[in-house]
């Protein structure tokens, strides 16, 4: 899978780490009050260039995303490295493309709810079946 060359990797202060397919994909998910209450601590795009997040009509308004023209792929890579170790314990840590590329396709697999899995069950030890 390619990935969208606008494709933002965002961390919060929980450490946890958010992928969106594009800027848009980022500024409609993200709430204003937690980007001016400093949730969250970084973006990147994929190549480690700092994004500058920020809600500029305050807690109500919009998110907005901007380049900065800076990059920082080290601590991006740092702050990857750090995610695999404290979110995907035992699996082998993955690059921030190859993260990008697992947290989009993770987000995008059909869920099952827990009648469905009530459903297949009761198929699967029916005796007609």
């Amino acid at each position: 899978m390619d990935l969208p060359s606008d494709t933002v990797l965002v961390f919060d202060r929980d450490e946890d780490l958010i992928v969106f397919e594009s800027f848009v994909h980022a500024t409609n998910y993200l709430e204003a009050i937690d980007v001016s209450d400093g949730e969250y601590t970084a973006a990147y795009s994929l190549e480690g260039g700092v994004l500058a997040l920020t809600a500029p009509e305050g807690p109500e308004g919009s998110v907005v995303l901007n380049r900065t023209g800076r990059g920082d792929p080290a601590d991006l890579e740092r702050r990857v490295a750090h995610y695999w170790r404290r979110h995907q314990v035992g699996q082998p840590a993955g690059d921030p493309l190859q993260t990008a590329r697992f947290l989009i396709d993770r987000d995008n697999q059909p869920r099952m709810g827990w009648l469905t899995r009530v459903t297949g069950l009761l198929r699967r030890n029916s005796p007609w079946h």
